[in-house]
């Protein structure tokens, strides 16, 4: 028999697994206010197994058409002293935790913890076109007044161009010999 902590801990399992909805492709074909109905058919009558843990999973954060993708697929970028530093420093050196579209098979691979470390599109002669995007910034010291920096736009999509715009900072390098 399934004890509830069994049924939770099976429950918080699958929640970490992709979802089959809410996908680029799912939300670029299937109209928002589509609905579907789901028949469960078992070969024998009256035998459902796991119904206990379907329910529990269904249930655990609200009902089905109110759930999104991104509550799967959050970002969840650090700069890599995290891991070697205590937690309280996570709110400094990490990205705001965002929803994103997207996935492991998707044009716009990104998930919690992977995703493109850039995405560009430029073509030769055609650089003023181009467009760029990057997670966290362009500057990977969290010092730097460039630190994260572009981070929203690659989270939302949204293009930078791809040239760089008037020079902000000059950083001039002589050697110390006469």
């Amino acid at each position: 028999m399934l004890t509830r902590a069994t049924i939770d801990r099976v429950v918080s399992a699958a929640l970490e697994e992709d979802a089959p909805w809410g996908d680029l492709t799912s939300e670029a074909l299937i109209p928002a206010d589509a609905t579907a109905r789901a028949e469960l058919v078992a070969r024998v009558d009256g035998v459902f197994s796991g119904a206990a843990v379907l329910q529990a999973e269904l249930a655990a954060q609200g009902p089905l058409h109110e759930r999104t993708w991104g509550e799967r697929n959050t970002a969840a970028i650090c700069h890599p002293t995290t891991l070697a530093l205590p937690a309280l420093f996570g709110r400094w050196l990490c990205m705001p935790r965002q929803p994103l579209p997207g996935d492991r098979d998707m044009p716009r691979v990104q998930g919690p913890a992977f995703g493109a470390s850039q995405r560009m599109v430029v073509a030769p002669g055609h650089e003023a076109d181009g467009i760029v995007q990057m997670p966290g910034g362009q500057s990977g010291h969290p010092l730097s007044p460039y630190w994260g920096v572009g981070h929203d736009d690659w989270v939302q999509g949204r293009p930078a161009p791809f040239l760089p715009g008037a020079a902000e900072h000059t950083l001039i390098l002589r050697s110390g010999a006469p």
